[in-house]
């Protein structure tokens, strides 16, 4: 069926087409322009705060880069240091009978007497000079024997007479086995 509209056009239904006022498609227009400008601003605004807190960041990581290094070289210092320290103990450790020994051997060396040299050959030190007389040797050998802790036993292996500056002197070598 078909249907025929005889009103007159002012009459007349018209149909889906709805006047939407001027002012109102104004009004949203600005209301969409002022929405985006202001999420614009908004997205500005955020990006400024993160690039704030970037270069926050990268300072922070600067600095803890350095004190990373500082803590890394405080780290090797301290085992430099307690490895010297631990160095240092052995070596106090060990001269502690070389440095008593040759305190003994200048105590024990009587008026008369002076040396030419001292030599260690594994646990035996063998010790060279000159004395004015036996007897000079004979105490020299006497107050040998008193370094007890680190002497086990004093031996005479050559004493003859030389000429030095035109008179007698006595050359001698000891023998002074240590104890381990």
């Amino acid at each position: 069926m078909i249907r025929i509209n005889l009103l007159p056009r002012e009459k007349r239904r018209k149909s889906g087409q709805v006047k939407v006022p001027r002012s109102a498609i104004l009004a949203l227009v600005i209301v969409v322009i002022g929405g985006m400008g202001g999420y614009w601003l908004f997205v500005r605004w955020e990006t400024a705060q993160l690039q704030s807190d970037i270069v926050a960041t990268t300072d922070e990581i600067t600095r803890n880069q350095q004190i990373v290094r500082l803590v890394e070289q405080y780290t090797r210092d301290k085992k430099q240091l307690q490895e010297r320290l631990v160095l240092v103990r052995q070596l106090a450790a060990s001269q502690d009978s070389p440095v008593r020994l040759l305190d003994g051997i200048s105590q024990a060396l009587p008026e008369g007497g002076w040396l030419t040299g001292i030599q260690k050959v594994s646990e035996k030190l063998v010790i060279k000079g000159y004395a004015s007389s036996h007897y000079v040797v004979a105490e020299l050998m006497l107050a040998l024997q008193r370094l007890k802790p680190i002497v086990n036993s004093v031996e005479l292996n050559v004493s003859e007479v030389e000429l030095y500056e035109a008179k007698p002197v006595e050359r001698f070598e000891i023998l002074v086995i240590l104890s381990g």
